[in-house]
């Protein structure tokens, strides 16, 4: 097997939620745009001020 053959393995057998939570992380974003537009506003310049790339 190849280290290909492995990341699918790991990614089909060990972490079949990760798609749910990336789902429900982006339902849960849209609806604080919804509900609270200036707060997801203020968290996302948040966000981007701390990230260092």
């Amino acid at each position: 097997m190849t280290t290909l053959d492995y990341a699918h393995i790991y990614e089909t057998q060990y972490r079949p939620g990760a798609r749910l939570r990336r789902y429900a992380a982006r339902v849960a974003w849209v609806g604080l745009f919804l509900i609270r537009p200036r707060l997801a506003l203020d968290v996302l310049a948040e966000r981007r001020s701390t990230l260092s790339w």
